[in-house]
Order: C-alpha cells, then sequence, then structure tokens
C-alpha cells in the first residue's frame, strides 16, 4: 500500500484498487436500488451485493487506519443496503398477490 495522498489531503487516493472497487460496486448497487423507472433485475443486483460485500470483508483484515474503517463502513452499508433492498421486494410480491387474488384469480388450490 502506498502512502501517496491526493491533493486535497484526504486519505481516499491512497486506498488499495480493492476498496476502491468495492465502494463502486456498493454506489452501483446502492444507485440501482433507487432506479424504478428501468426494472433491475434480481439476478443482476445479487452478484453487485455479494462481490462488494467479499471485498469489503477481506480487505477488513488487511487494511489499517482510514481504509479499515471505510471498508467497516462499507460492509455494514452493503448489508443493510440488501436487507432494505429484500423487503421492498417481499413488500412487492405481496401486494401483487392482493392485487391478484382481489381481481377473483385463485390461485390455490
Amino acid at each position: 500500500m502506498s502512502d501517496q495522498k491526493c491533493a486535497c489531503g484526504c486519505p481516499v487516493g491512497s486506498f488499495s484498487a480493492m476498496t476502491l472497487t468495492a465502494w463502486g460496486l456498493a454506489l452501483l448497487y446502492v444507485v440501482f436500488m433507487f432506479i424504478e423507472a428501468t426494472t433491475i433485475r434480481w439476478w443482476v443486483m445479487l452478484p453487485l451485493a455479494l462481490a462488494s460485500f467479499y471485498l469489503f470483508h477481506v480487505q477488513r483484515g488487511q487494511t489499517e487506519g482510514a481504509e479499515k474503517k471505510a471498508c467497516c463502513w462499507g460492509y455494514w452499508l452493503i448489508i443493510v443496503a440488501f436487507i432494505v433492498h429484500d423487503m421492498c421486494l417481499s413488500g412487492q410480491l405481496v401486494a401483487a398477490y392482493h392485487r391478484l387474488t382481489a381481481a377473483g384469480l385463485p390461485l390455490h388450490g
């Protein structure tokens, strides 16, 4: 890990490529969570979350200082975002089920 810092003095310039990749994937996941006009499929979102989670997990044990703190925050961010996204999908499925049963469609035997 290099000790170079960006011109503004923040330590982000010295973060490893794995940490920056993990943050990029996590931010992409969070942005995709809020795009409703184009439905981002679960099979696209799950690998983003898993890859980001894995990279944060690995980097938490290999780094120190500000980078370790950033990885800890990212680790918990991706867990919370995943749970919230899952709850929203579950709510949408329940709402769709209720709409179909209210329309009189027999969904059980």
